[in-house]
C-alpha cells in the first residue's frame, strides 16, 4: 500500500517523475538552441521586400524550424507540470501564457513560407509577430518570477533578472536591439537549465 501511495497518477514513483521532469527541461533547452541556430527570422525593421525574398529563399529551413518550435512548446508543458505548474497557479498562469505565445510566434512564419505573401503581406504578418514576440517576452516575465518563487534566494533573484530582461526586450522588440535579442533567450534558457539540474540533483541525492 506504501509503495502505491509513493506513485503519481502515471504509475510512476515521485522521485522517478521528478528526474523526468529535469530531462524534460533539459530537452526543452536543446531543442530550442537547434530551432534557434538554423534560421534568424526578419523583424518588421526589414522593408517588405527584404522579408518576402527571405521567406522565399528560406522556406523549407524555416517550416523545420517552426515544427521544433512546436515540439518545445511540448517539452516545457511537461517540465512545467513536474515543476508544479498543477498545484501553484501563478506558475499554471505562466506556463500557459508562455505555450500560447510561443504557438502564435509559430503561425506567421509557417504562413509566410507556405504562402509567400506580396511584400506589403509579408510586412503585415511580420508586424504580427513582432506583436507576438513581446507578448512572449512578457509572458516569459511571469513564468520566471513564479518558478522561482520558494526557491533558494539566488535563484528568486535569477528569475527577477530575467524577467526584467525579458520585459525590456518586449518593449524593445521591434527596435531591434541587438544585445537584448540575444541575452534574453540565452537568461531565460539558463534559468530553466538550472531548474532543471536542481530537479535533477535533488533526487539523485534523496
Amino acid at each position: 500500500m506504501m509503495a502505491q501511495l509513493e506513485r503519481d497518477r502515471s504509475g510512476m514513483s515521485p522521485a522517478r517523475t521528478t528526474r523526468r521532469g529535469g530531462w524534460w527541461g533539459v530537452a526543452f533547452v536543446i531543442t530550442l538552441l537547434v530551432a534557434a541556430a538554423m534560421v534568424s527570422l526578419p523583424t518588421s525593421a526589414k522593408s517588405g521586400p527584404q522579408i518576402s525574398a527571405f521567406y522565399r529563399a528560406h522556406a523549407g529551413l524555416i517550416l523545420v524550424q517552426q515544427v521544433l518550435g512546436v515540439l518545445t512548446v511540448v517539452f516545457f508543458l511537461a517540465f512545467a507540470r513536474v515543476l508544479g505548474a498543477g498545484r501553484r497557479r501563478w506558475l499554471l498562469v505562466g506556463t500557459v501564457l508562455v505555450a500560447i505565445a510561443e504557438l502564435a510566434t509559430n503561425i506567421p512564419p509557417v504562413i509566410l513560407a507556405v504562402t509567400q505573401p506580396a511584400p506589403d503581406g509579408a510586412y503585415a504578418l511580420t508586424v504580427v509577430e513582432d506583436f507576438a514576440d513581446a507578448a512572449l517576452g512578457a509572458s516569459i516575465a511571469v513564468f520566471s518570477v513564479a518558478a522561482t518563487f520558494g526557491q533558494a534566494g539566488w535563484l528568486r533573484i535569477s528569475g527577477l533578472v530575467v524577467a526584467a530582461v525579458s520585459v525590456i526586450r518586449a518593449g524593445t522588440a521591434p527596435s531591434g536591439i541587438t544585445a537584448l535579442e540575444v541575452l534574453a533567450p540565452i537568461a531565460f534558457l539558463a534559468l530553466i537549465l538550472l531548474l532543471s539540474i536542481r530537479l535533477l540533483i535533488a533526487r539523485s541525492h534523496s
